[in-house]
């Protein structure tokens, strides 16, 4: 009876051992897949946020050239406009410049002694509004006005100049005579009102002798 106990207990200690092996081998393959499937779940999760990361800075990087081609455009426009204004300035200066001042000599016998025609003449400006009434009162706007189309037109400013007479000469046409201070030079100028612009020389006749 007693060798039957031996046997059948050595085997059910064996059979006991052999399940904790078992036992512990299921456990290590289970927690090996644990660990693969993390890996396999994490792997899959980092690419995703890479490719968002590489599009967000690729978007980032498209937005920040987008703004670089905007400012050049706007840079290359600006220098366009003022290339082009530059070039309409010295083509006008170059047309005034091509336009010759014609002088004419006087008659003979007549007190002229030669006559003035600048096509660059402009009209001088004018505070005065619309519609223009013709004043040859001294104290009035318009007469300074007129002096100062008539020193434009002579080159003698109006601290060196004589006014002998300024009168009508038409609709809103007038006529100066006037010496320089030392009434050694007499010129007789033409001036016509433009609209909203002010009085403008058209001719002016170097006198021989004062009028």
């Amino acid at each position: 009876m007693a060798k039957e106990i031996g046997p059948r207990f050595a085997q059910r200690a064996k059979r006991r051992k052999i399940n904790r092996i078992l036992n512990a081998a299921i456990a290590v393959v289970v927690l090996l897949i644990v660990v693969v499937a993390w890996n396999l779940f994490a792997g899959d999760d980092e690419p995703h946020k890479q490719a968002a990361n590489t599009s967000a800075k690729t978007e980032t990087k498209e937005n920040h050239d987008d703004k670089k081609v905007e400012v050049e455009m706007g840079d290359k426009q600006q220098i366009n406009e003022e290339s082009e204004q530059s070039d309409k300035k010295e083509t006008s200066e170059e047309e005034e410049q091509e336009q010759e001042v014609i002088e004419t000599p006087g008659a003979p016998g007549s007190n002229i002694e030669k006559e003035i025609v600048n096509p660059a003449w402009q009209p001088i400006g004018t505070t005065q509004s619309e519609p223009h009434v013709t004043q040859f009162k001294k104290d009035s706007v318009d007469w300074k006005e007129m002096l100062d189309a008539v020193s434009y037109a002579t080159g003698v400013s109006q601290s060196d100049m004589i006014v002998w007479f300024i009168g009508n000469n038409g609709p809103n046409k007038a006529v100066a005579t006037i010496s320089t201070r030392d009434q050694t030079q007499h010129y007789k100028v033409y001036i016509e009102w433009v609209e909203n612009q002010g009085w403008k020389p058209t001719k002016v006749q170097k006198l021989k002798e004062k009028e």
